[in-house]
């Protein structure tokens, strides 16, 4: 018998203008955007691309927002270090 999978639809997230607006004034990254209008972030970032465009025909500039650093884990580039040492000398030996 075939298995069944159920897919939950997520509600779309609507944020008027106002609230977009102040969250983008009130941030400094389109995560933290993402956060006070409750959007993802990705339709975070698109919305804003569309609205800065629209305001600057106007004349009106938005501040410059900054994508969430990810933290390097010090370990991690051991790791990646490693791993790319092993990866050179497998290839240097083929």
């Amino acid at each position: 018998m075939p298995k069944i999978i159920m897919i939950q639809k997520q509600n779309r997230v609507r944020c008027s203008d106002e609230k977009f607006l102040e969250a983008v004034y009130s941030s400094k990254t389109y995560a933290e955007i993402a956060d006070k209008t409750g959007q993802k972030i990705a339709s975070t970032i698109a919305r804003y691309g569309r609205v800065k465009k629209a305001l600057a025909e106007e004349g009106v500039q938005l501040p410059e927002m900054e994508r969430k650093k990810s933290v390097r884990n010090p370990d991690n580039i051991k790791n990646m270090v490693e791993i790319v040492k092993r990866l050179k000398e497998h290839h240097s030996n083929m």
